[in-house]
Order: structure tokens, then C-alpha cells, then sequence
């Protein structure tokens, strides 16, 4: 085997671990969504980085979409995520599923993981929220680290940014 056929077969290899779940079929992909690294927040479930707290909302639902629910929205079958540590913060107080005391694990949006829209780009709403449409079989918790100490992080991060 020359070195052509081994870069054709990792090339293959690499478009087939970009496949979306048969689910996407519900919706369309949007116009903006696209690979990039972005540090984002997420609350998690488990109080760990994995597979769980880390699962899209539509497979927590038990892929399910409920009347209140839109089935053509993309959100639907993203990983949420947050570019601010206040607004996971938020997410975390208001969302049901996730008891005190809760944990923030703090990452970046992995490219071999799906494609990524910011929210307000598709919604025009003011949000740190991200959309992270993941590939069959993405790993997204293992670029995630929990943050043991999300109070004192979120002071540090507020002194910062009113220091710009």
C-alpha cells in the first residue's frame, strides 16, 4: 500500500466519524452552523464530564419532542452549552434536572465532535448560549474539565473582565 492509499483511507475514515444521528433528519442543519474551537461552559448532570451530562437534549428526552417544543428547532438536538460562566450558572439554578450542589465543567468545542452554531446568530436573541450539534459516537466530555470551585472561579472571571 503506497502512502495515497493510506491518506485516501484516513481521509475516509476521518468523514465517517462525522456522521449525524438519524434524528437530524428532522430538522435542517443551520445555514450558519460550522467546526470551531470555542471555550463554552456546561452544567452537568452527574456532577462528572460524561456521557450523560453530556447527552443532546432531544436523547435525554428519550428522543421525544414535547408539545412545547418546536421539532424543527436545532436546539432541539444540540448540546447546549454557554460562552459566559454566568449564563450556565443561570441554566443550572433555573433547569429542574440539575440539583445543588451542581458542577460547571468548563472546555472547548471539539471540531471532530460536530458542527457549532452560536444561538444569537440563527435567533438574533442576546446569549452566550452555543449550539453543539454532535456526530454519532462524539466523545464532547473528554475536552472538559469540572471546575471544583464554581463560585471562586466565577468572582476571578468578574474581576477580570472588569479590569479590560
Amino acid at each position: 500500500m503506497d502512502s495515497c492509499e493510506i491518506e485516501d483511507n484516513n481521509a475516509v475514515e476521518s468523514e465517517l466519524k462525522r456522521i449525524f444521528p438519524e434524528y437530524f433528519s428532522k430538522f435542517s442543519l443551520p445555514e450558519g452552523a460550522h467546526e470551531e474551537r470555542i471555550l463554552v461552559y456546561r452544567a452537568c448532570k452527574t456532577n462528572k464530564c460524561d456521557k450523560k451530562s453530556f447527552t443532546p437534549t432531544y436523547e435525554e428526552q428519550g428522543c421525544q419532542v414535547r408539545d412545547c417544543d418546536d421539532p424543527t428547532d436545532p436546539s432541539l438536538y444540540s448540546l447546549s452549552t454557554y460562552e459566559k460562566p454566568r449564563d450556565v450558572k443561570r441554566f443550572a439554578i433555573t433547569n429542574s434536572d440539575i440539583r445543588e450542589p451542581f458542577k460547571i465543567a468548563m472546555g472547548y468545542t471539539e471540531p471532530s465532535c460536530g458542527l457549532v452554531q452560536r444561538t444569537r446568530e440563527r435567533t438574533g436573541r442576546r446569549t452566550s448560549h452555543v449550539d453543539w450539534l454532535l456526530y454519532v459516537d462524539a466523545e464532547p466530555y473528554k475536552y472538559f474539565e469540572i471546575i471544583e470551585d464554581f463560585a471562586d472561579y466565577l468572582e476571578k472571571y468578574k474581576k477580570e473582565k472588569a479590569g479590560e
